[in-house]
C-alpha cells in the first residue's frame, strides 16, 4: 500500500467545528475522550479536580465545554491543562479554557520560542491565536501528582522541540492499567522541505529517532492517540459495550511507534 502523508484540512474543521463533532465517551477508569473526530482532548476525573490533556483548536472549545457536560462534569472544576506541544490544533484552545476555568497551563519550556519568538510555528488558522500564559513547565520524567492521578510527563523531541508525552495509571474493575499518549508523533513537521522551509535544524530529526526508541522502553496497556487515526481511538469507541474493554491494547503503543518509524524512513530520508 502506498504511503501517504496525509493530513485533515484543519480550515474546514476550524470553520465548521460542529460537523467534525464526536460524542464524549469512557476511555477507562476515569478517563474521557472529549476531542473531536480528527484531533484528541483527554479529561481525567482526578478526585480532585478534572485535569485536561490538549485543547484542540479555540473554534472547538465550545464543543469540549458541551462534551464535559454532557458526561456530568463542571468544566470550571478543571484545574490543570497539560498542552503535547505548541501546534494549534492541540493549544489553539488554550487561552480561553484557561480563562474559563482558571486552569495552571503546562508546556515544554523548549517549545516556548513558539509563543516569544516564532508564532508562524504554531500554524494558527487564518491567523487566528490568542496567546496563552504558561503557568509551569515539565520535568522530564518527574511525576505530577493531581488527587488521585499521578501523571508522568517525558519528553519527546522531533515533532516540535518541546513534545511531551504522558503516562499515568488508572483502575478498573480492581486491575491497574498503564495509560499513554504520545505527545506529538506526526512526521509533517521533519521532512527536508518543512525543515528547511523554516528555518530549523535537521537534528530535528534524529532527536524524533532517538524519542522513538527511548518510548519502546514504555510498557503502556491502553495507548492514546494525540489524534484519532493514532491508535484506532474512534474505531475502539464503536466497540464499546463489548466483554472487555477495548482500549486495552498492550501492542499498540508499539505499534504506533513502528508505524510512524516506517513513514519516517518513506517520507524523510
Amino acid at each position: 500500500m502506498e504511503r501517504k502523508l496525509v493530513s485533515a484540512n484543519m480550515d474546514d474543521i476550524c470553520r465548521s467545528p460542529w460537523l467534525y463533532a464526536v460524542e464524549p465517551f469512557l476511555v477507562i477508569g476515569g478517563l474521557y475522550y472529549v476531542g473531536n473526530n480528527w484531533v484528541s482532548v483527554y479529561l481525567l476525573d482526578t478526585g480532585d479536580g478534572l485535569l485536561l490533556i490538549d485543547t484542540a483548536m479555540a473554534q472547538n472549545v465550545y464543543l469540549t465545554l458541551e462534551g464535559i457536560r454532557k458526561l456530568g462534569f463542571d468544566p470550571r472544576d478543571i484545574r490543570w491543562i497539560l498542552l503535547s506541544h505548541a501546534h494549534y490544533d492541540h493549544c489553539g484552545g488554550a487561552d480561553m479554557i484557561a480563562n474559563y476555568t482558571k486552569a495552571k497551563v503546562y508546556l515544554g519550556r523548549e517549545d516556548m520560542f513558539f509563543l516569544t519568538e516564532r508564532p508562524e510555528l504554531i500554524h494558527a488558522v487564518d491567523g487566528i491565536f490568542q496567546p496563552f500564559t504558561v503557568d509551569a513547565h515539565y520535568e522530564d520524567g518527574v511525576p505530577m501528582r493531581l488527587g488521585r492521578v499521578t501523571v508522568t510527563a517525558k519528553h519527546t523531541p522531533g515533532h516540535t522541540p518541546g513534545t511531551y508525552s504522558f503516562f499515568f495509571d488508572l483502575e478498573e474493575d480492581g486491575q491497574t492499567y498503564r495509560c499513554g499518549m504520545h505527545g506529538g508523533i506526526g512526521v509533517n513537521t521533519l521532512t527536508k522541505a518543512y525543515l528547511e522551509e523554516h528555518n530549523l535544524p535537521m537534528s530535528y530529526q534524529q532527536d524524533f529517532l532517538d524519542s522513538l526508541e527511548r518510548m519502546r522502553l514504555e510498557k503502556v496497556d491502553v495507548p492514546l492517540g494525540s489524534h484519532t487515526n493514532h491508535c484506532a481511538m474512534l474505531a475502539k469507541a464503536a466497540r464499546i459495550g463489548e466483554t472487555s474493554n477495548p482500549f486495552v491494547d498492550p501492542a499498540g503503543f508499539v505499534k504506533l511507534l513502528d508505524d510512524r518509524y516506517q513513514d519516517f524512513l518513506h517520507f524523510c530520508r
